[in-house]
């Protein structure tokens, strides 16, 4: 039997799920690297020793000293890999993570991997379970623990405290590190939702939208205003009804509704073209034959 031919590790065919698993996890582990403050990155400075005084016996003396690191760079560095809440570690996966769904749906919005990725619903739905997770880990614990008081919470919807310290609220509630994750993470997920649906929206339409969806990666809402706006310039040079701006949602009903009375035409005139109507008759009666008397 003949032997199928050497192929080189580098040669084999990789499965695609598995190389886009292995992608999003490396460029998610080297944004976490760089994320971490440079001080802990930086090696460490040997000690200078002083040159000591030749007369008397006292100790040497270190003029120089190796550099430290104050306890809040410290705590910063270390809280996502030690916080036995699993709080921190959910805070920095929803920060860095989907960054890199965000390089795939700008700069390469039309590869057949980023629409792979990114056109399933699953990889959005597994960032929201992150915030989730930072949610109910977060509920039920006192103020000591992180967890803003539901009290002070409940101010931001009172409309006479909100009109005489509204941000004031705020900033009180953002002093509490279990609110500051979940709010952050909460703008995150639905910020990378505005932008998954302004691509796949943009696709359907075939129009640009890097644009739009690199702005709304920045400050959300506006990227959602520009891609309107573009939408409404793209409808000044194409004439047919489709390209003007409408709600997506809407415009997808009504096609639908229409394909469906289509097919609903269609199929009962082949239904008739098939079946054409017959005369009456009556099964099984035959009519006897009658002589003409006249006829010889």
């Amino acid at each position: 039997p003949r032997r199928a031919p050497h192929r080189s590790p580098l040669e084999c065919p990789l499965e695609p799920s598995v190389a886009i698993v292995g992608m999003v996890a490396a460029l998610g582990a080297l944004c976490f690297a760089l994320s971490l403050p440079r001080t802990l990155l930086a090696p460490v400075q040997p000690l200078r020793r002083a040159t000591a005084a030749p007369v008397t016996l006292a100790p040497v003396q270190r003029t120089g000293a190796a550099p430290t690191m104050d306890a809040t760079t410290i705590q910063l560095a270390t809280s996502a890999l030690e916080d036995p809440t699993g709080i921190a570690q959910a805070f920095a996966f929803v920060t860095f993570v989907p960054q890199n769904f965000w390089l795939l749906i700008v700069f390469a919005p039309n590869w057949k991997v980023t629409r792979q990725v990114f056109e399933p619903l699953w990889p959005l739905c597994i960032v929201a379970l992150f915030h989730l997770f930072i949610v109910v880990a977060s509920a039920g614990k006192p103020p000591e623990a992180g967890t803003a008081p539901i009290e002070l919470f409940n101010n931001l919807f009172n409309p006479v405290v909100v009109g005489e310290r509204g941000i004031d609220v705020y900033l009180e509630l953002g002093t509490y590190k279990n609110f500051a994750a979940e709010e952050w993470t909460h703008e995150l997920v639905w910020d990378l939702f505005v932008g998954r649906w302004i691509w796949l929206e943009g696709r359907r339409r075939d129009i640009f939208t890097s644009h739009s969806v690199l702005l709304t990666n920045l400050i959300g809402p506006p990227g959602l205003l520009l891609h309107v706006l573009t939408v409404q310039l793209y409808a000044l040079f194409r004439p047919e009804p489709g390209a003007r701006w409408a709600d997506p949602e809407a415009l997808r009903t009504e096609m639908e509704v229409q394909r469906a009375a289509l097919a609903s035409n269609a199929a009962a005139e082949a239904e008739a073209a098939a079946d054409p109507p017959q005369s009456l008759q009556l099964p099984g009666l035959k009519l006897p034959e009658f002589k003409n008397p006249f006829r010889s």
